[in-house]
Order: C-alpha cells, then structure tokens, then sequence
C-alpha cells in the first residue's frame, strides 16, 4: 500500500468533523420534560411550559448555530448534554460565552 490511500480517508474524516459539529444537536425535549415534570410531582402544567421554553430556545439558536465559535458549541453542547439534554441550558450557555467573549478581561499591575 502507498502512502497516497491513507491520505484520503484522514482527509475525508478531517472534512467531515467540522459539518457534523455545526449541526444543533439533537436531544430528546419530550424525555427531558418529563423528568422536569416529574420532580414537581407529574405536572402536566409544568411540562407544557418545559416543552414551550424548550421549542423558543431551540429556534432561536437553530439559525445562529454555525456562526458560533466551535469552541463555545462544543463546550455548551456537552453541559447541554450532561444536564439531560435540554435547548434551554444550551441556548443559556451559548449566551454567557458570548457575552464573556465581548467582554475579556485584562490583568492588570498596580504600584502599592
């Protein structure tokens, strides 16, 4: 085997991450819900508005989702994801890093 015939699949994987990484991930809202709904006792009530917040956070990060940086997507999409799943604490935590990257701070010495 050449070298050449290695090179196209580290290639082809290389290209694919990135496409893979701009899509919102995928998590089960209905799942999620009923756990939120359940701590409060099975409340159909606080489902219905689980699931409305959940629908207005996903729509409002779908179509800014690949303008994000990758680092704030992936860091965001796995706290998302370790929280159970939720567009809510996604879209939240997008929020606060973008705010923090508008906002860098510089550190500074001072004479005593």
């Amino acid at each position: 085997m050449n070298g050449s015939s290695f090179i196209i699949p580290i290639a082809f994987a290389c290209l694919s991450v990135p496409a893979h990484a701009q899509v919102i991930p995928r998590y089960n809202v209905e799942v999620y819900c009923q756990q939120v709904a359940d701590v409060s006792g099975g409340s159909t009530m606080i489902f219905n508005g689980c699931m409305d917040m959940e629908q207005q956070a996903y729509n409002a990060l779908n179509p800014e989702w690949v303008q994000l940086t990758g680092n704030s997507r992936n860091y965001c999409a796995e706290v998302a994801k370790v929280s159970g799943g939720s567009y809510s604490i996604l879209k939240g935590c997008i929020d606060m890093e973008t705010n923090a990257a508008n906002a860098t701070r510089s550190f500074e010495f001072r004479a005593s």
